[in-house]
């Protein structure tokens, strides 16, 4: 099982995520979202190839729920997430997001 690094970007999209998820919904609308994202850590944990490619790219799209996907990376040695996206956003700066999330990871380790 690989581990998983989660990038400075990853866990600021996921903290936004969060937020606009608590002030939406109930505190268990948010919890379960969080299992659901957990458990599909979980499974890119074992099955690093799981999730298809995102437009031919080396990154990777998990979808968490019809709303949310998640976007990570498989290294050689650990799963790097990259960012938490909400789908129904336009998605001209998503590649560039992801991109900058892998480059900063980069700069830290």
């Amino acid at each position: 099982m690989k581990k998983v690094i989660w990038t400075p970007v990853a866990k600021e999209s996921l903290e936004q995520t969060e937020e606009f998820l608590s002030e939406l919904w109930s505190d268990q609308v948010v919890e379960e979202f969080l299992d659901k994202l957990d458990y599909r850590i979980e499974q890119i944990k074992l099955n690093p190839e799981l999730a298809p490619t995102f437009q031919q790219s080396e990154f990777r799209r998990l979808l968490i729920h019809k709303t949310v996907s998640l976007f990570y990376k498989n290294q050689p040695k650990f799963i790097k997430l990259l960012l938490v996206w909400d789908n129904r956003v336009k998605p001209t700066e998503l590649l560039s997001k992801l991109t900058d999330a892998n480059i900063r990871q980069k700069s830290i380790g």
